[in-house]
């Protein structure tokens, strides 16, 4: 598997475009990294950064997303002299422990998603797959 580092993160959220009785908002932004970066801590960090410029109390929102541009080949890494700490040999082996970890039966995670529930996926208006599963072909009687 080829490995990259980001050196751009784009941030958005936005209200619901199908509720036209709320107020509505829609932004987002560009964080620069200093240095190009894979670590998880760094990215969550600029993803923070780029919310606290965009959230506005009072909104409800319905989406939000992270886009990560600007991907630089490690194999073709240029080094730079004016990166930090947070590049360094550590910081990959922490994120490659972290990585192994989550591969298997444990799950770690950052104290920045949170301890509430994992997010489910509505699923009372669920279409019928037709096409995939033999229980939901219609029935000709």
């Amino acid at each position: 598997m080829q490995k990259s580092q980001v050196k751009l993160v784009s941030i958005f959220i936005r209200t619901s475009a199908f509720s036209p009785n709320e107020k509505q908002y829609s932004g987002s932004t560009m964080i620069s990294l200093a240095c190009p970066s894979d670590d998880t801590r760094v990215l969550i960090k600029a993803v923070e950064k780029g919310l606290d410029k965009l959230w506005k109390a009072g909104f409800q929102y319905a989406k939000a997303g992270v886009i990560l541009l600007d991907l630089y080949d490690l194999a073709q890494e240029q080094g730079e002299l004016f990166c930090s700490v947070e590049s360094s040999p550590r910081s990959e082996k922490l994120m490659q422990v972290l990585d192994k970890i989550n591969q298997g039966v444990g799950h770690v995670y950052f104290a920045s998603q949170g301890t509430g529930p994992v997010w489910l996926m509505k699923r009372e208006h669920l279409s019928p797959a037709y096409t995939t599963s033999w229980q939901d072909l219609p029935k000709v009687r």
